[in-house]
């Protein structure tokens, strides 16, 4: 098992969050999470996981959102090298015609996941990163 992959879980949608943690947990992964991007940070920083799932858009105050916090994190001297996953719903939301995808300066991540994404392919793009679960 991968008890020892630690992958983190950015996002403000509580329900999604307790899905993705249940579904990785059941994989074998150990999970944190954080609903904001600033808090998920400060959480990063501590807890050092191999890999770092985020929404782009968050609820409440004016904050970083996903593309700003990849770069934020891409530029950390801890977390700087830590993997990112985009899940996200914008596309959907704002109606976007434009492809979004990893970009090493404009979205630093290693993959783009539209919601609702299938939990297959979730832990497939996880795997891709961080290698086989068991």
């Amino acid at each position: 098992m991968s008890g020892n992959k630690k992958v983190m879980v950015m996002d403000d949608d509580v329900q999604l969050v307790d899905t993705v943690k249940t579904l990785l947990e059941s994989a074998g992964y150990k999970v944190s999470h954080a609903y904001r991007p600033e808090k998920g940070m400060e959480l990063a920083r501590e807890v050092r996981p191999d890999l770092i799932l985020m929404d782009i858009m968050f609820a409440g105050p004016p904050g970083p959102d996903g593309v700003e916090m990849s770069r934020r994190l891409r530029q950390d001297p801890v977390l700087g090298s830590t993997p990112v996953i985009i899940l996200s719903g914008v596309k959907k939301v704002l109606d976007m015609r434009i492809k979004l995808a990893p970009d090493e300066t404009y979205m630093p991540v290693k993959a783009f996941l539209e919601k609702p994404f299938k939990p297959d392919e979730l832990l497939s793009e996880i795997e891709k990163v961080l290698g086989p679960a068991s």
